[in-house]
Order: structure tokens, then sequence, then C-alpha cells
């Protein structure tokens, strides 16, 4: 069975779920149906959250299982957060903006304004 399509292949739109189908008793229920929230992320972003669940959320056993490095984990993170929570790049790019005014009159040291922007910013 193919993976559920969340885009038409033709014009990129997003596509209605209208109809359900069941193979053993060959119904058909048709309507207009909603996804969950988790549909919106790609097959790779589904999996690392799999990946990350099953590891109970633990960084290092994502790193191991997937081979990738702590910063590549904490960044698919952010961009999965960014899908789930409906947050947009303007956001960032606000937060980073301030980052680098308190850095321009001396607020923030060049290391904690780096570590501001990696971390999102949001306490600074």
């Amino acid at each position: 069975m193919n993976k559920r399509l969340k885009q038409c292949p033709v014009c990129n739109s997003n596509l209605d779920i209208i109809e359900y189908h069941c193979p053993r008793c060959d119904i058909s229920i048709k309507g207009r149906f909603t996804i969950g929230d988790l549909a919106a992320l790609s097959v790779r972003q589904q999996e690392f959250v799999k990946v990350f669940i099953c590891s109970g959320g633990n960084i290092k056993e994502v790193e191991k299982a997937l081979g990738i490095s702590y910063p590549t984990v904490k960044s698919r993170l952010k961009e999965i957060s960014r899908v789930l929570c409906n947050r947009n790049e303007e956001y960032d790019d606000r937060n980073s903006l301030d980052i680098l005014a308190k850095l321009e009159k001396g607020d923030l040291s060049v290391e904690d304004a780096v570590k501001a922007i990696k971390e999102g910013g949001n306490d600074v």
C-alpha cells in the first residue's frame, strides 16, 4: 500500500480526504475527513518523531539510532516544532534581529548572541 499522499502530484495543492474504504467488507464511507497534525509532517519527520518517542526523548539515543549529531537532532526537533506549532520563520527572524540589536548595543557578548540565536532566542 502506498504512503498517504498529502499534496496533489500535479499542482502541489493540499489534498482532501473524501473517502475511506474497507477492503474486507467492501464498504466505502464518503465525506470530508480531517487528518491529525502529525500528518502534516514529512515521512522523514514522522520517522524522526517515531525514533524520538521510542527512545524516550533521549537525544543521545536518537543520535545513535539515526547516526546523526546533537546539533542535527536539535535542528530536526526545531523544524518539527515549527510545523506542529505553526511557527513561522518571520517570528524566528524577529528574535534574531532583537539579539543582533542587543549585540550591537553591547548588551550581549558575541558568544552569548551566537548561543541565543542557535537556541531560538526566546530567553534573551
